[in-house]
């Protein structure tokens, strides 16, 4: 997994935003605005980790059990999918 533009996240007045530091597709410049577990997410996978090191991380930081880390973890991330922001070089899967 990998964004299609490089990100830094600042909080701005109790948000996280996702800023583009460089530019990309149109549809990859600008500005995300992200909840706290989607900043977490978003973080991790601008870190370059893969989706079965996001889910363990996801965990280990939340109070939810290794399914519905897993299952928050893919939905996010076909979410940035949906909206064209990530390419998929095959490491997106299911851990269970």
């Amino acid at each position: 997994m990998k964004l299609k533009t490089k990100y830094i996240l600042k909080t701005v007045a109790d948000k996280t935003v996702a800023i583009a530091i460089e530019q990309g597709s149109e549809a990859t410049d600008g500005v995300i605005t992200l909840n706290d577990t989607g900043a977490f997410i978003f973080s991790n996978i601008n870190e370059g980790a893969d989706f079965d090191t996001i889910v363990d991380r996801f965990f280990e930081e939340y109070d939810v059990t290794p399914e519905e880390a897993s299952k928050a973890v893919e939905n996010f991330v076909e979410y940035l999918k949906s909206k064209d922001l990530l390419e998929d070089n095959g490491q997106t899967k299911m851990k269970l």
